[in-house]
């Protein structure tokens, strides 16, 4: 691996009190020592304060540095990470003057890729460090400080200790079969073959769960017009962010926020009021609600209680996947037109909520809904395990269970030794995968892209 010096800004771009200035690399001390002579001999992991300037002699700034030798810094490389003012033009010039020095931008997550390559983190482990940044919630930080600290990777490597003794024994009775060794005994492999599947569908259940944790749970609201889906929306996000009218078409585009439930993030989506219409605008609104609510996980149907029930709204419903709709009776402050059980008859829906978004009634049982659709078990799966695997982590385990159900098969028809040994080789391979043992370097690449820039 290339030792160069690589710089980036840690913090988000922009003025503030702080920004933090990173430089990993054989030669990080030598560039720290043209900026501040003698700051090289500055003791490992102290703040020191450093006067630098550039080639010159004019003054950049007064900053606080802490310099990290290896191999006990983040890259396991020399470090120098410099907490200057916050200005943009500070950050500029102190940037500059690095890279005049000899250093180079840093790749996105180059950082978090030269702690991975010198051994520092596994590849679970990295990809963990991107969820702890962007962790918006207790839970997803909870789970990320796991993944971190190595709970996926502890189980993968129990995994591939418990194959790598099975293929020993295999790859034994291939080449000294005619030695004097203790007989191998296949039905021991099969054994072992079906532990790990059974540990693999263990860890898989956690797909969907990390999935929602990462992604969020997208929550789209549609209904015709004024029926208050803008109310709703402001009422659910506990301010007013959609402009609320008693005109027709006022919300045109898809306006979105979040919200957390359950320590889940919520995508609420509010949309333009369904219904026929010769305005070209309007139409492309109805056109864009509609294509929403077809890929959200849940859709909030909003209905007027105060008003009848009309064939158009129950035809509208219809469109939508029962398992993912709630229809909600709002208005309850004006008075129901008919009973919620009369309304669910009419709209044909399997779950109905009666609310008010102006007294704010029978909100939280629509979160409650949202909770127990998506959330609620999710939730009880990541809290017993604190794992959530990833799309790439979750084919990996699917590529070790399938060369695994090979590996049985094989056993049971009484396939050679050797036949044996390339399916564990392959269930092998796949885990290393998960932990970046057996892994291409464009797919690390790939995976490192995901990270800001400064880390």
């Amino acid at each position: 691996m290339e030792n160069d010096a690589i710089v980036a800004l840690s913090t988000p771009p922009g003025e503030s009190g702080i920004a933090v200035v990173r430089i990993s690399g054989s030669s990080a001390l030598r560039l720290l020592d043209a900026m501040a002579p003698g700051a090289r001999l500055a003791p490992s992991r102290t703040l020191s304060p450093l006067a630098l300037s550039d080639g010159s002699g004019e003054s950049i700034d007064e900053a606080l540095v802490a310099v990290m030798r290896a191999p006990g810094s983040y890259t396991g490389e020399d470090m120098v990470e410099i907490s200057c003012h916050g200005s943009m033009q500070v950050v500029s010039d102190l940037i500059d003057e690095i890279v005049r020095l000899g250093a180079r931008i840093a790749a996105p997550g180059e950082f978090t890729k030269r702690a991975f390559l010198n051994g520092k983190l596994d590849l679970a482990q990295a990809e963990a460090v991107v969820d702890l940044i962007s962790a918006e919630t207790k839970l997803q930080r909870k789970i990320a400080l796991e993944q971190l600290g190595g709970a996926l990777s502890r189980k993968v490597r129990s995994l591939e200790e418990s194959l790598l003794d099975e293929l020993a024994l295999i790859e034994a009775a291939i080449d000294f079969s005619e030695e004097d060794l203790p007989v191998y005994d296949p039905r021991d492999t099969l054994e072992a073959a079906r532990k790990a599947r059974a540990a693999i569908a263990a860890l898989l259940e956690s797909e969907i769960a990390g999935e929602r944790l990462r992604r969020g749970i997208r929550v789209t609201i549609l209904g015709g017009p004024n029926v208050g889906k803008s109310s709703l929306y402001n009422a659910l996000l506990g301010e007013e962010r959609a402009i609320v009218s008693p005109i027709a078409g006022t919300t045109r585009d898809i306006l979105r926020e979040r919200i957390h439930i359950g320590g889940f993030t919520c995508r609420l989506e509010d949309t333009a009021g369904i219904a026929e219409t010769s305005c070209e605008v309007e139409a492309k609104g109805i056109e864009i609600a509609r294509a929403a609510a077809l890929r959200a996980d849940l859709v909030l149907f909003v209905v007027d209680g105060s008003e009848e029930i009309t064939s158009e709204t129950s035809d509208e419903i219809s469109r939508i996947a029962p398992d993912k709709l709630l229809c909600v009776l709002n208005k309850s402050d004006l008075g129901l037109r008919c009973s919620s059980d009369e309304a669910r008859a009419r709209l044909g829906a399997r779950d109905l909520i009666v609310v008010s978004a102006l007294t704010r009634e029978g909100l939280e049982s629509v979160r409650v809904w949202i909770f127990d659709k998506t959330v609620k078990r999710a939730a009880g799966d990541l809290d017993r395990e604190r794992i959530a695997v990833n799309a790439r982590q979750a084919a990996a385990l699917r590529e070790a269970d399938e060369a695994l159900e090979r590996l049985s098969t094989a056993i049971e028809t009484g396939e050679h030794a050797e036949i044996l040994s390339v399916e564990t080789r392959c269930a092998l391979d796949a885990l290393g995968a998960i932990t970046g043992r057996s892994m291409s370097d464009a797919l690390l690449e790939t995976i490192f892209t995901k990270f800001c820039i400064g880390k």
